[in-house]
Order: structure tokens, then C-alpha cells, then sequence
């Protein structure tokens, strides 16, 4: 998973405060760059459309002998231990997976006719994909990748919401009223030192106090998880 936001992330416009000195705007950048971080932490990390690079190992076709469970069985050539579709013409990619940006065979960039992306799977046209020499750098003979784009989009609406959340730490980092439990710390950003919410105790419960966003949170991450679980 991502370790930081790596998409535009929607801030309605229509919730934030206006501001008039340079002073206002700094804290109103602050303001919005914590509210997409706590939004995307608190959610479980799982929202965001991020480029990936990987190289698959495909089944092949091959058959060899290996001893198991005291005696010899057949199998098909690969990279084994993966609970995934593969086969000679077929490799899973971590997904989810929303759209494939290019794929690469020893160096070449193919043409987008030659495969098709069903769900995380993405199946070559008419032949097998080649083997995979992980012993070599990416481009050189044996060797080819897939670039996509992976992740969940962030939901519509949510824009919203951050925008509501963006007021709130503006309005504690200004001295205004809001609904956040007052606990604020000094921050500099662009030579201006202001004020700014420390966001520990959010972290800590997993919930913001404002409830628009507590019950928009506990329908996506009820279990309060760091990062959605991956499979290995």
C-alpha cells in the first residue's frame, strides 16, 4: 500500500473560510494538507490511484517432477506459493488494479492489443507471456514488467468532508471556535510560524469528534485498521 497520498484528493471549496492575509493562507494550506492526511489515515490508507511496477512470473506450460509428501508428483514450471490466476497466457497483478499504463518485454514497449485486463488479471492475445529472469535488470534480455495504476479511488463525496475538516483545524490553529478538542502546537510552514492542531489524540481513537466524518469513517475502517491486510 502507499505510504502517502499519491492522487489529487477533492477538497470542497464551499466549506473552507475565506482568508486575506498571506498569514490566513499559510494556516489555510496547513489546515488542508493535515485534513487529507488524517482523512487517508483514518480511512485505513486504502483510497488513492497510485502508479506500480511489477514484474510477473508466469506459469509455463512446462511440466517437471518434485518430491512432495514422500513421493513424486508433476507440476507446471513458475513461481509457486502464490494463491493467484496464472498460467502461460494469464498473470495476477496486486490489484485492485484500474488500468494498465504500459508493459515492457526486454526493453520494448508492447502494443495495447496484445493484452486485455479482466479484473487483476491480465491475459496476453495469442501467445504465452515470456519467462521472467528476475536474476537480470529490469530491460535486459528475459526480463519484462507491468506499469498500472492501483488503488481505490477516493469516493465521491468525500471532498466534502475534508473541506469540513480543513475549517475545523483552521478554525483551531486560528483561535476560532470548532469542534476538535483543543489541543494545538506551534508549526512553521513557508517561514510562518502559527498554530496548529496536534493530531495524536485523533490518531489515537480513530474518530475526528465531528460526526459527519466519524460516521463516514466507521462505515469504511470500523475496525479502526492502520492499512487495508495484504496477502503474501
Amino acid at each position: 500500500m502507499p505510504a502517502a497520498v499519491c492522487e489529487e484528493w477533492p477538497i470542497d471549496g464551499g466549506c473552507l473560510p475565506e482568508v486575506s492575509t498571506p498569514e490566513e493562507q499559510a494556516a489555510l494550506d496547513a489546515a488542508k494538507d493535515l485534513a487529507v492526511d488524517v482523512l487517508w489515515a483514518l480511512s485505513g490508507r486504502q483510497y488513492g490511484v497510485c502508479p506500480a511496477v511489477v514484474r510477473p512470473c508466469p506459469m509455463s506450460g512446462d511440466r517437471v517432477s518434485l518430491w512432495s509428501a514422500g513421493g513424486w508428483r508433476d507440476t507446471s514450471c513458475g513461481c509457486a506459493g502464490r494463491c493467484v490466476s496464472s498460467g502461460p497466457r494469464m498473470v495476477h497483478l496486486p490489484g485492485p488494479v484500474q488500468s494498465i499504463v504500459e508493459v515492457t518485454v526486454e526493453g520494448v514497449i508492447q502494443d495495447p492489443s496484445e493484452y486485455v485486463l479482466e479484473g487483476d488479471t491480465l491475459y496476453r492475445n495469442g501467445e504465452s507471456w515470456p519467462c521472467q529472469d528476475l536474476s537480470r535488470p529490469l530491460g535486459e534480455d528475459g526480463t519484462w514488467s507491468v506499469t498500472y495504476m492501483r488503488g481505490l479511488p477516493v469516493p465521491k463525496g468525500l471532498g466534502r468532508l475534508t473541506g469540513l475538516l480543513v475549517n475545523e483545524f483552521y478554525l483551531a490553529c486560528t483561535g476560532g471556535k470548532c469542534r476538535l478538542p483543543r489541543t494545538v502546537t506551534e508549526v512553521s510552514r513557508q517561514g510562518v510560524t502559527h498554530r496548529m492542531f496536534d493530531t495524536n489524540q485523533i490518531y489515537a481513537s480513530g474518530k475526528t469528534g465531528i460526526p459527519e466524518i466519524d460516521l463516514f469513517l466507521s462505515a469504511v475502517n470500523p475496525n479502526h485498521l492502520m492499512q487495508a491486510p495484504t496477502v503474501v
